[in-house]
Parts: C-alpha cells; structure tokens; sequence
C-alpha cells in the first residue's frame, strides 16, 4: 500500500534544545519502520492567530479557503499542505507555563479549517490519520500540554497509538536520560505501526514498544549531538543575542 509518510512538527523556537532532540529522535524511529519523514520548525513560518471566523458562520471556515490572513504574509496553508501530505504527524512542544507554547497553539487553532471540512465533504481532513505527541520542559506542566494536545487531536480526527506521547522534565540535557530518548524513539515507531493496522496491513508480532532498541537508540544519540552542534551553528545567525 506504499509508504508511511510521517511528519514532524516542532513548536519549539530552539531547533537544537530538548523539544527539538526528542522529535529527532521519534522520526528515526519512524524510518527504522521504513517510514518516509519530514521535519517542520513551526518558529520559521509566519502564522497569524485565528480570527474566530467559525463563530460567525460555521460555513466560512474551510480549507484550502484563501483566508484574509494570507494578505498578511501568514504561510499557514504551506503548514497545511506538509500535514495533508502526511499519514501520521508527531507534534513537539516546550512547556511554556503548564501548557503547549503559544506558537504550536496558534497552529492547532488554524487548523479548524481542516477538520471544520467535515460540514462541506462530510469528514474531517484528519480522518484516518495518526498523531504522536512529544512535550518537553524543565518545570512541571508536560502532561497538561501532552493532556489538551492528546484531547484535541483526537477530537479533530487524529488516531493516537498506544505508547504514542513522551515528555522530559528536567532542566538538564535529554540526550542523558536513557528512558526519555527511548519514549522519543517509541512514538515514531507506535505511529507507524497504527497507520499500518489502520490500513489493515498485517501487525506482525513486534512489540509496539521496542524496549530492545536501546542500543539503536544510543547509536542516535551520537548522531544527534553532531546535529544539534550544526543547528547550533546555523541558529546564531537567528538568535545572535543570545549565541
């Protein structure tokens, strides 16, 4: 039935922090499944906030409508286009007081207009497609934003597989606690796995949760601090102030 198309999502504006390594870490898991992936730092794109236009008339918000923020240089539908084209999409946050950061709202906000599409072709446009969840953040608060992301994927269409949400608590890098890179890797694998069953390919017999992949996991690892080292790089040139 072709490949898994998996997207990931980072609503983080640090593209080499925790967020960031630990969706790193779920598309590899996804392609050890011979998935396809794409990579998406939401911090690049211009996204205005939603205008509640869903509240005046149901039946003007729809997509691929082209909405009067577009006038403003919002890139959104770029954003939507990249998660139609995906079978399953792993969303990444920070923690930003007790919740999701403001930007990753912003865009969960926008796209209503996908699912609102259930009132004009009769299913919403995540019909069918699977969600992974990632939070990560030195306070308390992941499972709040891994708690309102889990509710309302779900209520917008997405599937979510067992073992398909991670978080990270701590202040500390995430690439030294074995068991937080190992959940990372997980998603990326548990969302494959649905979309499969999904389509009704046989499940085999592997675990959902590969607890025998910590040595594949560690191997990432080092590959991920050279990453990280190049997005570090590449970030000074963004975040001169503070490089």
């Amino acid at each position: 039935m072709g490949s898994v198309k998996v997207l990931g999502v980072n609503g983080s504006p640090r593209s080499y922090g925790n967020t960031f390594k630990m969706l790193w870490l779920a598309l590899r898991g996804a392609e050890d499944q011979g998935a396809e992936t794409r990579l998406i730092h939401l911090y690049d794109y211009h996204l205005e906030p939603c205008m509640a236009c869903y509240s005046d008339n149901l039946y003007e918000c729809y997509f691929p409508k082209t909405c009067p923020l577009h006038e403003r240089g919002d890139r959104f539908r770029e954003l939507a286009e990249a998660v139609l084209w995906a079978d399953a999409v792993v969303f990444a946050t920070p923690v930003y007081w007790f919740m999701a950061s403001g930007k990753l709202k912003t865009f969960i906000d926008r796209l209503t207009a996908l699912e609102n599409m259930i009132y004009h072709v009769g299913r919403s446009l995540f019909d069918g497609k699977v969600a992974g969840v990632i939070a990560a953040g030195e306070e308390a608060g992941a499972a709040n934003a891994l708690s309102w992301l889990l509710l309302t994927l779900n209520m917008m269409g997405f599937h979510v597989p067992a073992w398909g949400s991670a978080y990270y608590h701590g202040r500390s890098d995430v690439l030294e606690n074995e068991q937080a890179t190992l959940d990372a890797y997980n998603v990326g694998v548990a969302a494959v796995r649905l979309v499969r069953a999904l389509r009704g390919e046989p499940a085999g017999s592997e675990p959902w949760y590969r607890l025998d992949a910590k040595e594949r996991v560690a191997e990432l690892v080092k590959e991920l601090r050279r990453v990280v080292e190049e997005e570090r790089e590449r970030a000074r040139s963004r975040r001169p102030w503070l490089m």
